[in-house]
């Protein structure tokens, strides 16, 4: 099984090729909707964070079988963006049914000397936040805008399709305030702890 966690502020719709091709190949291939996000019936009231979501994905895993003592097979996680760290994050809370690691666009650990990309640092300025990314559509419009070759307009439409009111775009804004950018973040913790982890795992990874 592939089972495919998507980033910010896409949604599983960011898996339709993976989504053709894998099952063509004879895979199984599940992308999920994370918590919030495209067309995800939980719509949490609270910020959702990164351990938040990483449990979120193992509760999932377990209710459809992917995981637990009646699982059928090994997992390759596939992650993208802030779904790798996700993914990752499963993959050390389910070493037994874990088969490899696919990983895009992602990073294992943020380096507190490192400073942010310039566009995540603007996004997650109290003057700009909500308004860019919630209020807004300026943090996704930005994001869209970034694929090469372009994204043809009805790919794009797609993508801002379950994001249309502010009222949708909220877990986008959640998603950029829980990057964890110092040790006193309240996502650090579950960060090193998966970077940690990530050390720990023997599967093959293909980043």
């Amino acid at each position: 099984t592939l089972l495919c966690v998507h980033g910010n502020p896409t949604w599983s719709y960011l898996w339709r090729s993976l989504l053709a091709r894998g099952a063509a190949a004879g895979w199984r291939v599940v992308a999920v909707d994370q918590p919030g996000m495209g067309y995800s019936a939980d719509r949490p009231g609270g910020t959702t964070r990164l351990a938040d979501r990483v449990r979120a994905l193992g509760a999932f895993t377990d209710a459809v079988g992917l995981s637990g003592a009646a699982a059928p097979g090994p997992v390759v996680a596939v992650g993208h963006d802030w779904g790798g760290v996700v993914a990752m994050g499963w993959a050390v809370d389910h070493p037994a049914e874990l088969a490899g690691l696919v990983l895009t666009n992602t990073a294992v650990h943020q380096d507190p000397d490192v400073p942010v990309p310039a566009l995540l640092r603007l996004a997650r300025h109290p003057a700009v936040h909500r308004w860019a990314t919630v209020h807004g559509t300026l943090f996704l419009d930005t994001a869209l805008s970034l694929a090469r070759p372009p994204l043809p307009a009805p790919v794009r439409a797609a993508y801002r399709e379950p994001y249309a009111a502010a009222g949708d775009r909220k877990a986008i804004g959640d998603f950029v305030a829980d990057i964890p950018v110092d040790a006193g973040h309240p996502s650090h913790a579950e960060l090193e702890r998966i970077a940690a982890g990530v050390r720990e795992l023997t599967a093959p990874a293909l980043l």
